[in-house]
């Protein structure tokens, strides 16, 4: 009896043992559990290739790299968005144009090699040159003028000054110089980088084109360190479906776009979700086509037009309240902007009194002006099918225009050859067409939409506008040190373009984004919301919940 009992004691505590080891290993198993953060993104914004063009023409891309690769500076969130150390501890110049850079020491690539003076040479050099989708940083003129002074100092010269607030050479990933050379040159844009070796605080673990992108810790990052272990961007098909995954809790908020104005009620009232609105980081302004022979050369019809757009209409009926006024390339609550520019306010009786005096007059009696030629004022308005609410806007504006007498014909095209089209003012594919651009809080690259090419312009003037002042006051406003005289010479570029109206900015969106708040805090909010290509701050500050 004894010696039963003394077996069963036995199994008993063997079991006993079993369940310990068991519960140990469990408890093991949930301390080790990652921390992933999912992250959705529309299908149209989706990365295709891990080559370095993309990382600027694909939202997901200009989100992911900054994450997988350093910059030398960044910027810092909001509201003063000031530059920044990052892969750079600090930086000097004495005449704005040539530039010194001091590295951190201890940085190293996802790979283990040692960051140095050299990938920053070659990355400067090599970046893509094409100047519709140059890097900013490639200001440099020749190879010559990028100096390596030791290994973790770098020294560059610019073709001009660049003054102002930032530095030189930002939003650029260092690339890795003994992955990359052998793909120099014209190669690079080609080279597929399935690796994506960088030394950013994440690291590539897999890639799925038109899918997902799957990041890790880099857990020898030379800086902070984030605080979750895993971050997976993820595309979805439509706007319903990113929903759909939200409310599952497959993701905890959108990368990038948000979600349209209508849809923000789906979103209300639901457990564990909440919605973030921000100033919005893009601008949506009217382009004229200034090339083709139309009515819209006369700047009395342009500013007729813009006195006929009831803006407070458009926030309503197309942004449903989510949006801004705005009438310039610079942001409200910047310093360089300028609050006296003129408004061109809702006025359809001063807009018919302006074309009639003018000279336009409805000579057939069908309700549209004729233009100097006899011809029907029937304007040809082009916007991209993929942009739902410029689309709409559109609508609207011919709605309205058609009360003084201007006729629309609308040209709706897809994406890639609206931008074929819109760049190309000179082939006299539209008259008036809808833009839209991300300036972000370093925006002097936008007044390059209204920079000559014979001024120096790098071709992305949309309209074929050319102004011996404008250009002048650019060159003028780039290459001033004086702050304030910088600022007076900002103000003038903003007046030239409210009067001369080669583009008429008119509104600026809210960035609308439903996140969960049941698994994480911390979010970072700048103009654009949480997440966009100057706000890496949320993946980096973003923590679970206590």
């Amino acid at each position: 009896m004894v010696e039963r009992k003394t077996r069963y004691a036995g199994i008993v505590a063997c079991l006993i043992g079993i369940c310990i080891l068991s519960l140990a290993f469990s408890g093991n198993a949930l301390a080790k559990k990652k921390i992933r953060l999912n992250v959705g993104f529309g299908s149209e914004e989706v990365l295709k290739t891990l080559q370095t063009t993309p990382f600027q023409v694909s939202e997901m891309g200009a989100v992911f790299w900054p994450l997988v690769y350093d910059q030398l500076w960044v910027l810092g969130p909001g509201p003063n968005y000031d530059p920044l150390p990052a892969l750079a501890t600090s930086w000097e110049t004495e005449d704005y144009q040539t530039w010194r850079f001091h590295l951190v020491k201890n940085a190293k690539f996802h790979d283990g090699k040692p960051v140095t003076a050299e990938d920053v040479a070659f990355s400067l050099w090599y970046l893509p040159r094409d100047p519709v989708w140059a890097f900013p940083s490639n200001d440099i003129e020749a190879k010559k003028d990028i100096k390596v002074i030791d290994e973790h100092t770098i020294e560059f010269k610019l073709a001009r000054p660049f003054p102002g607030k930032y530095p030189p050479a930002d939003w650029m990933p260092i690339l890795p110089k003994h992955i990359w050379y052998e793909h120099k040159g014209r190669k690079i844009t080609q080279f597929k980088n399935k690796k994506a070796i960088g030394s950013g605080p994440f690291k590539l673990k897999e890639f799925k084109s038109s899918q997902y992108i799957w990041m890790v810790k880099n857990k020898k990052y030379w800086g902070e360190q984030p605080h979750v272990d895993e971050v997976v961007f993820k595309g979805y098909g439509t706007e319903d479906a990113i929903k759909l995954a939200m409310k599952k809790g497959e993701i905890d908020f959108i990368g990038y776009s948000g979600v349209a104005a209508m849809s923000v009620k789906g979103y209300e009232n639901v457990k564990n979700i909440d919605v973030n609105v921000s100033p919005g980081i893009a601008v949506v302004w009217l382009t004229f086509n200034l090339h083709k022979e139309t009515a819209v050369q006369d700047k009395v019809v342009r500013k007729a037009f813009l006195h006929d757009i009831d803006r407070d209409r458009i926030f309503k009926l197309v942004y449903r309240g989510y949006a801004q006024p705005a009438d310039s390339f610079i942001y409200p609550e910047l310093d360089e902007y300028n609050p006296n520019l003129p408004k061109y306010e809702y006025n359809p009786e001063l807009a018919k009194t302006m074309l009639k005096n003018a000279g336009y007059s409805d000579t057939d009696g069908d309700g549209i002006l004729n233009d100097k030629t006899g011809q029907n004022i029937v304007l040809e308005f082009m916007a991209p099918s993929e942009w739902s609410d410029e689309v709409k806007m559109l609508k609207l504006i011919k709605e309205q225009v058609k009360e003084i007498g201007i006729g629309i014909k609308e040209k709706i095209l897809e994406l890639d050859t609206y931008y074929e089209f819109v760049y190309q003012p000179t082939q006299d594919e539209f008259d008036i067409t809808v833009s839209s651009e991300e300036p972000g809080p370093n925006g002097s690259w936008m007044w390059e939409f209204v920079r000559s090419k014979e001024g120096g312009g790098l071709g992305w003037n949309q309209s074929d506008y050319a102004s011996a002042e404008m250009d002048e006051t650019i060159i003028n406003y780039l290459a001033e040190t004086d702050i304030e005289k910088r600022k007076a010479y900002a103000f003038k570029l903003q007046e030239i373009m409210a009067e001369d109206l080669p583009c008429a900015v008119l509104v600026r969106p809210d960035l609308i984004g439903p996140y969960r708040t049941d698994k994480f805090e911390g979010h970072v909010a700048t103009m654009g919301g949480f997440s966009n290509w100057i706000n890496w701050w949320t993946y980096m500050k973003i923590k679970p919940k206590k």
